[in-house]
């Protein structure tokens, strides 16, 4: 027969999987702004989908805190608990920084020569990200220490693609007339790659929570193995 504790724990775990499934809406929906961000409606979902991911945030918190407090859990459920608080404040500053990179699209100009340069590199990163935090979520759900090894290993492909963008901009204006326009849509383009960067640190964040949670150990010095 489940425990009343088991259901308590399976309810944390259940809010975790949605909190988790609209982040990753999330990505989709800022991908596509890479393309159009003249689409309201689009940013009406982003918006929304915001709101979402700040109630489950603080409900997940609530549930995790009760958990402690009212059922004692023994070790191994401890940490897992603990786990799914880690991962849902990560999961959430995904979204913040997602709502961010979808705000500087706003600015841009997509039919710019600034950001027909970099949006390929743009959306390698976006893409990167997302498989990143996919994968993160599948290797503590799965407990599968080689996935989340692995992507640990592959942030610092964004971060070389971040400092590719951010080297990159002023190069690209060398010998031209710069227009306020050409100047809000550098700025735009530094601010969504400097966020994207942050995302693949979040989800590398979510891989060393589920080391942690295999393994009882630190993982934060694992990509120099």
């Amino acid at each position: 027969m489940t425990t009343i504790r088991e259901k308590y724990l399976e309810k944390i775990k259940e809010d975790f999987e949605v909190l988790s499934t609209i982040v990753l809406q999330q990505m989709e929906l800022v991908i596509t702004a890479t393309h159009d961000n003249k689409d309201g409606e689009l940013y009406t979902k982003i918006e929304h989908n915001e709101v979402i991911i700040d109630g489950l945030e603080v409900k997940i918190r609530d549930e995790v805190i009760n958990s402690i407090v009212l059922y004692c859990p023994r070790a191994s459920d401890c940490r897992k608990i603990m786990s799914y608080h880690d991962m849902t404040a990560y999961l959430e500053r995904i979204g913040d920084l997602l709502l961010n990179i979808a705000d500087f699209l706003r600015e841009v100009e997509l039919q710019g020569s600034l950001y027909a340069s970099f949006h390929p590199t743009i959306l390698l990163q976006l893409e990167t990200v997302k498989k990143m935090t996919q994968n993160a979520i599948f290797a503590f759900t799965c407990e599968d220490e080689n996935l989340a090894k692995e992507i640990i290993r592959t942030d610092d492909l964004v971060d070389n693609n971040h400092k590719e963008i951010i080297h990159g901009i002023p190069f690209h204006f060398v010998g031209k007339t710069i227009k306020n326009q050409d100047m809000l849509d550098a700025l735009s383009l530094s601010g969504m790659s400097y966020n994207i960067e942050r995302i693949g640190d979040n989800a590398t964040n979510i891989a060393e929570a589920a080391i942690y949670l295999m393994e009882g150990k630190n993982a934060k010095h694992i990509h120099n193995n």
